[in-house]
C-alpha cells in the first residue's frame, strides 16, 4: 500500500463514501475493496474509494419460495367441480395454514382427493365438520 496518509479507517473509508460502516466491513470481508489490518484496524487506500462507488453485480434473480407458492395458488382452481376445495382456498377460508390442511387430510380429520398433478383438493362436505366450522373466518 501506498504512504501512511493514503490509508483510510474504515469510519473515514465509509464517511468518503457516503457508506455505512457496516458496509465498508463486509466489502472488504469478501475482496470488494482491498484494505489491510493494522493494529487491530482496517486501513484502505484512498485508491478503494472508486471500487466501492461501483455498483456490485447483480446476481441472476431466482424466485423466493413465497412467490413460487403464490404462483401454485394462482394456478390451480379454488373451487373444483363436485364440491371440492384447493388446500390454498381452505386454508384462506379457515385459521389453518396450508400445511394445516394437508396434515389434517393426511390424518384424515378432512376427507378429500388427491389429482394426478398430486394436488389435494378438500370436499366441500367437510366443511360441515365441527372442527372445521370452529376455524372458519
Amino acid at each position: 500500500m501506498g504512504a501512511s496518509k493514503d490509508l483510510l479507517t474504515s469510519k473515514e473509508f465509509a464517511d468518503r463514501s457516503g457508506l455505512p460502516v457496516s458496509k465498508v466491513t463486509k466489502l472488504l470481508r469478501d475482496g470488494s475493496i482491498k484494505g489491510q489490518k493494522i493494529a487491530g484496524k482496517w486501513m484502505i487506500p484512498a485508491s478503494e474509494l472508486k471500487a466501492a462507488n461501483q455498483p456490485a453485480p447483480v446476481p441472476p434473480k431466482t424466485q423466493p419460495r413465497k412467490a413460487k407458492a403464490a404462483a401454485a395458488k394462482e394456478s390451480a382452481p379454488a373451487v373444483r367441480p363436485g364440491g371440492t376445495y384447493s388446500v390454498a382456498k381452505l386454508a384462506d377460508m379457515t385459521y389453518l395454514t396450508e400445511f394445516g390442511v394437508r396434515d389434517w387430510l393426511k390424518k384424515g380429520l378432512l376427507k378429500g382427493t388427491r389429482s394426478e398433478d398430486g394436488e389435494w383438493y378438500v370436499d366441500a362436505a367437510s366443511l360441515e365438520n365441527p372442527n372445521i366450522k370452529r376455524l372458519l373466518r
